[in-house]
């Protein structure tokens, strides 16, 4: 918070640069209620910077050591909240430290690895999610196996949600789970984050595309969610 407060300092002129040590001294929360005061107008400032707050927000969007994309500076490892579906640890790291190089401090998880039965009950919501476009969207999502796999669907999609649902099943199961989709494979460690749940969207993406684990990012529109892979081999796990 120092730091961001030194880098807004031209809009708190004639305040001078607080040293940056750590500590929430008076100095500090003088500042800070300076710079509520003057760039969010309130009238009564409290000195207090809460994750995802509006001070906290705006500080990141003035003071950010920024990029073309508004890419803040790191937030520490204690600082970051991940919710939602466990992680195994190897992807809880990586996932922490992409929202540290992002800036971030919050994240939901939405899925991690699946079986045959849950792959194939999520393409089918995806499918019926998207109305008309449903059969498109699956299309454009997945690849030759994951074709075949709708396919089905579009063949059966009269029947009972359970039957299709089974059918779609034993079409994964006859092609090879892992040319479906990754969430199904053995190799990589995988995972879906809600766009909802992550508040500067180009620096995660930067952040997920930059981190040396990672080997593939998908966002929307391409995917529902931030999908992200992580090979088990890869040497850059900790």
């Amino acid at each position: 918070m120092q730091t961001l407060l030194n880098n807004s300092i031209g809009h708190l002129t004639p305040l001078r640069p607080i040293a940056v040590t750590g500590v929430a001294d008076s100095g500090t929360i003088g500042a800070i209620e300076e710079f509520q005061r003057r760039l969010l107008h309130v009238d009564k400032p409290d000195g207090l910077v809460e994750p995802l707050g509006r001070t906290f927000a705006m500080l990141v969007k003035v003071g950010g050591k920024t990029t073309g994309v508004g890419e803040a500076v790191a937030t520490t490892a204690a600082a970051v909240r991940i919710t939602g579906v466990a992680l195994p640890p190897p992807a809880q790291r990586v996932l922490t430290e992409i929202l540290q190089a992002a800036g971030l401090t919050a994240a939901q998880v939405t899925s991690v690895a699946r079986t045959p039965a849950d792959q194939a009950r999520i393409m089918y919501e995806n499918i019926v999610s998207h109305g008309d476009k449903g059969v498109a969207f699956s299309y454009k999502l997945y690849g030759a196996g994951g074709d075949k796999v709708t396919k089905v669907y579009e063949k059966n999609m009269a029947k009972p949600r359970a039957e299709v649902i089974r059918l779609m099943e034993a079409k994964i199961k006859e092609i090879g789970p892992a040319k479906i989709s990754r969430h199904i494979s053995e190799s990589h460690y995988v995972f879906d984050v809600a766009p909802s749940s992550i508040t500067n969207k180009p620096a995660f993406v930067k952040a997920a595309k930059a981190h040396k684990a990672v080997t593939n990012v998908l966002q929307p529109p391409t995917d529902p969610a931030y999908h992200i892979e992580i090979p088990k081999s890869s040497p850059h796990l900790k």
